[in-house]
């Protein structure tokens, strides 16, 4: 299939064009930049429309990354979130009937449900918890997943929403706790989104939310010890695991408020992400050089 990525040039499409590739497909890139790229590239904004219908002629489904996002609200204006991430994703939608795509696949963000991190609020955080997002950016992607409804709704073309957890470039040792925070590796964002678009091209979804964050195993029971002290949490599914942290350098951990259950892809889409928390501690006890910076390490 010929799949338009907008925002190429970020960590997703980056990462997502050539697995589209190497699974048979036919990406055609898009970004407000310039790309090197291997792949055909077709230099636009998402603002302006007629930028994103030449981008999308021949397309089956349009993949829409292109935004600005949560880390850039101190250097944006409202206005600039409104624009580029609302604006675009009605470009996008309004590219799509004009071609006749099957499907859109939406990036959102767990900055849907923001307000719900606060200290004292319940741990588990699914797909169905209120979308009340606490500044533009969660709100243009609540706004951004009401046209993905529409217009299944009104022209049928299907598409699903993937709430992602961070996955900004880090050094290993933030990254790895960042993912007992509602973190994602690239790697399974770029899954999800492999998965998504077999299942709305093969006409086993028409529409859904998923949270795509990397897989935790607490429990509600855990909750109070979560944001207390999560170290005995982790010993809990994790044998050794507070050990091995106090030998890098990491004596305490901030409060876990939140955690989010993936369980609703899994049962819907078959997907379960495979980069946790898990496999970065085999990593660590095989390097034995990685030490914390400071304590605690994230956020």
């Amino acid at each position: 299939m010929r799949i338009l990525v907008t925002g190429a040039g970020g960590t997703l499409g980056t990462a997502l064009a050539p697995m589209l590739a190497e699974a048979g497909h036919e990406p055609v890139l898009q970004d407000v930049r310039p790309l090197e790229t291997p792949y055909e590239f077709i230099q636009g904004d998402v603002r302006n429309p007629s930028d994103v219908l030449s981008a999308a002629r021949g397309a089956e489904v349009i993949v829409h990354t292109a935004a600005i996002h949560g880390i850039h609200l101190s250097t944006h204006s409202p206005r600039d979130f409104y624009d580029l991430n609302l604006t675009g994703t009605f470009n996008v939608w309004e590219a799509a009937v004009e071609v006749g795509a099957r499907a859109v696949v939406f990036s959102s963000t767990m900055g849907v449900y923001k307000p719900h991190n606060a200290p004292g609020v319940g741990a588990a955080l699914r797909e169905d918890a209120p979308l009340r997002p606490g500044d533009i950016y969660g709100w243009t992607k609540v706004a951004g997943e009401e046209l993905c409804k529409l217009y299944g709704r009104t022209h049928g073309i299907p598409s699903v929403a993937l709430r992602f957890g961070m996955f900004v470039p880090e050094p290993f040792f933030p990254y790895g706790i960042r993912l007992l925070y509602g973190g994602v590796d690239t790697h399974d964002v770029v899954g999800s989104v492999m998965s998504s678009m077999e299942a709305l091209t093969s006409g086993n979804v028409t529409w859904d939310a998923f949270n795509i964050e990397s897989v935790v195993p607490f429990q509600e029971a855990d909750a109070e010890q979560l944001a207390q002290d999560p170290m005995p949490v982790l010993d809990k599914y994790y044998p050794g695991a507070s050990e091995l942290l106090r030998e890098r350098g990491v004596e305490t951990l901030a409060p876990i408020t939140v955690y989010y259950p993936m369980d609703h892809i899994e049962r819907v889409l078959g997907f379960r992400p495979e980069c946790n928390f898990d496999r970065w501690l085999e990593e660590l006890r095989s390097r034995p050089e990685e030490k914390a910076e400071k304590s605690p390490p994230w956020p």
